[in-house]
């Protein structure tokens, strides 16, 4: 419970911490700073822990590198969707779900058993879905994303936004598939090879990817992001990787279900901060369908 504790609060305040980085800095300056945070963090562990990287072979580096870069597009529809889609209570919790995706996927294709419990989580978070999204059209207050909008761009300073935008919606989904496709090849790997050097592999092709990108974003106003963003990015980079640590350790202690289950309700903590920090003001409807997911969540950790 403590190791799933310290995982849902780094989660949490990293969700927080990434909308006013994509709020200021725009998401790809966000991005980038956050990752390369990461990759930081894990260097400096590598170097510190020495664990042995022999398991990881040609076939185990393609397949990280999947992992790395599908979780690279989750990380940017994610810091999209709160740039410009929305409320990021909501756009935590519908990413959240990608928990479910990968549980699916381990029972598809690696013939893993589901149970009657873990079902029922799956049905909840998907019921809790449908309810929170159900009336979250484009309003006044929250204008959905023009087609021809950059996605590389400097957002004002976080406003208050009342729900998610027509463009938020398919952003937090697909946010949520990519994550769950790319944790469910990280963990497969990460069996065979360790989490340390796997994780290490993985985050490493998402920032090469990121660098690469470089001399194709074309704008320089993209470039205008406040230096109060990129700091803001960077705790939102450490906190993801604290929350990741606490993760990993509570499964090596052999708690992977009770941290699975705890660290679930991290959606809490960025619908708390929107309703206080930014304004949010969220329909009943769509609170309940926030309480849903969470449980539907914690039934799938605990399966």
């Amino acid at each position: 419970m403590f190791y799933g504790l310290i995982a849902a609060t780094g989660w949490g305040i990293s969700a927080v911490a990434a909308t006013n980085a994509a709020r200021r800095a725009g998401t790809y300056v966000a991005v980038l700073s956050g990752q390369g945070v990461g990759i930081v963090v894990l260097l400096l562990l590598t170097a510190l822990l020495r664990p042995s990287l022999a398991a990881i072979d040609g076939h185990a580096v393609l397949g990280l590198a999947s992992a790395g870069l599908l979780g690279l597009l989750g990380y940017l529809a994610f810091y999209r969707a709160l740039e410009y889609g929305g409320a990021v209570g909501l756009v935590s919790a519908i990413s959240a779900t990608y928990g479910g995706v990968t549980t699916l996927l381990a029972v598809l294709v690696l013939g893993e058993h589901l149970s009657a419990y873990g079902t029922a989580g799956v049905v909840l978070a998907v019921t809790g879905v449908a309810m929170a999204t159900a009336r979250a059209g484009g309003t006044a207050e929250t204008p959905p994303i023009a087609v021809g909008e950059p996605m590389v761009g400097v957002a004002p300073g976080p406003s208050r936004i009342g729900g998610l935008s027509r463009a938020g919606i398919p952003l937090a989904f697909a946010s949520a598939l990519t994550y769950g496709v790319g944790g469910f090849l990280l963990g497969d790997y990460s069996a065979r090879a360790g989490w340390l050097g796997s994780a290490l592999v993985a985050h490493g092709f998402s920032v090469t990817a990121l660098l690469l990108a470089l001399p194709f974003l074309g704008r320089p106003k993209a470039w205008r992001g406040s230096a109060a963003g990129v700091i803001w990015a960077a705790a939102a980079g450490l906190s993801d990787v604290v929350g990741l640590l606490a993760f990993a350790r509570g499964g090596q202690v052999g708690q992977v279900a009770v941290t699975a289950a705890v660290s679930s309700v991290f959606p809490a903590i960025p619908l708390v901060a929107g309703l206080l920090m930014f304004g949010e003001h969220l329909s009943r409807r769509q609170l309940f369908g926030v309480s849903i997911i969470v449980a539907g969540l914690v039934m799938i950790g605990l399966a």
